[in-house]
């Protein structure tokens, strides 16, 4: 995942950026920090953000705590909270220890009818690496790599112990790694699904990827697995979710291998099966992670009726540059685009926060992640005054 930077890619800032800056700072000049490596904490680094709301106002925060400067690096899952729309965060503290072996990919998914916040995350055995060949398949040997969940019905306060759902989260066969997003997962608001949650998903082996998503009608007790993508324009892993207008559902994937563009599937059906893999051409893509997240619907008077979904992630460089692009029409197409920060922005998890604002949950550093930040992002200065989220 880590990549090293050019010299050339360091300096490559795009035109939106220099406007950004004539007219004052961008929203990752004003960014605080969320989680530090070393800082209180026995890290290398840390890695891999998502945030979720809450209710109530609350943002959480999640992500992996490094022993060891690798992704198998014996890994914690790492929590901290916001009360005040993410102005400032709690001490990080563990709330998963992997004790030896890693945890990887924690991806939470919110319950705003139960008030319950479910994280999945991936159990790697001590000396298992995602790129070793002959990782079993399934989950019944030992070895392989297992899906676990944890809960909090508290806001955080206290979670309960890590539970294997691998057998309904993974395919019994052919499937090595059924890995979260790394992303934050959502819950349905339209449809004849709608309180479904879902969280996006990808599947190996590694550098054979198809990308899914896992299912709970039921408030995250028990889960179901849709069907993986097919008929794809190259290979696809890394993924994130939206609900689409009227409870459908977009994935946003990052491409491997071929091209420098994000990959777009859509469900109808709300995850259980998907339309061909296309380009997403507007997207630009750099080998990292990208954020999907639903702002709007065109059923919500009170966000003035309009689709608005968003993504974020590197814009024309390699993990530099952050940007945030925004789709009237469900993603099909991604007329707005503008660059958020000129310096280091690699993995990122969108936020709402209140209306007219979003927050950015990033990576600032592009090897050996140290610090991870939040920035606001308002859709006023996003459209440059031409739509005020409202």
């Amino acid at each position: 995942m880590n990549l090293i930077l050019t010299y050339a890619a360091l300096f490559a800032v795009p035109a939106s950026a220099l406007h950004a800056q004539e007219n004052g700072p961008l929203p990752c000049d004003q960014a605080v920090t969320v989680f530090s490596a070393g800082e209180g904490n026995p890290y290398s680094s840390i890695r891999i953000p998502a945030v979720t709301a809450i209710g109530g106002g609350k943002l959480m925060a999640i992500a992996e705590g490094r022993y060891v400067n690798t992704d198998q690096g014996k890994n914690d899952i790492i929590m901290s909270l916001s009360e005040d729309g993410g102005k400032t965060w709690s001490k990080p503290i563990c709330i998963a220890a992997s004790e030896g072996a890693t945890f990887n990919n924690p991806c939470p998914v919110y319950d705003a009818k139960k008030n319950t916040t479910s994280i999945f995350f991936q159990r790697y055995p001590s000396g298992v690496s995602e790129r070793q060949k002959n990782i079993p398949d399934g989950w019944k040997d030992e070895k392989c790599i297992r899906n676990f969940v944890i809960q909090s019905k508290d806001g955080g306060k206290t979670w309960s112990k890590p539970k294997d759902v691998t057998p309904t989260t993974k395919r019994a066969k052919g499937v090595d790694i059924m890995a979260a997003g790394p992303n934050a997962g959502i819950q349905l608001k339209e449809g004849s699904r709608k309180g479904r949650l879902v969280v996006p998903m990808n599947e190996g082996p590694f550098g054979k990827w198809v990308v899914s998503c896992v299912y709970s009608d039921n408030g995250g007790s028990t889960w179901k697995i849709g069907n993986p993508t097919t008929n794809m324009v190259g290979m696809v892993n890394e993924t994130a979710v939206a609900e689409t207008d009227g409870g459908g559902l977009v994935l946003v994937a990052r491409h491997w291998g071929g091209g420098n563009c994000r990959r777009i599937t859509w469900s109808n059906n709300a995850g259980q099966s998907w339309s061909p893999v296309e380009d997403a051409k507007d997207l630009f893509c750099d080998s990292t992670q990208g954020s999907l997240l639903r702002y709007s619907f065109k059923s919500d008077p009170s966000l003035g009726g309009k689709s608005r979904l968003l993504f974020s992630g590197p814009g024309k460089s390699r993990r530099i540059n952050g940007t945030v692009w925004m789709s009237y029409d469900n993603g099909k197409t991604w007329p707005v685009s503008k660059a958020i920060g000129n310096g280091g922005f690699a993995y990122s998890s969108l936020v709402p926060i209140e209306p007219g604002k979003v927050g950015v949950l990033y990576e600032e550093n592009s090897n050996h992640i140290k610090h991870i930040k939040f920035a606001p992002v308002s859709i006023d200065w996003l459209t440059d005054g031409k739509d005020t989220g409202k």
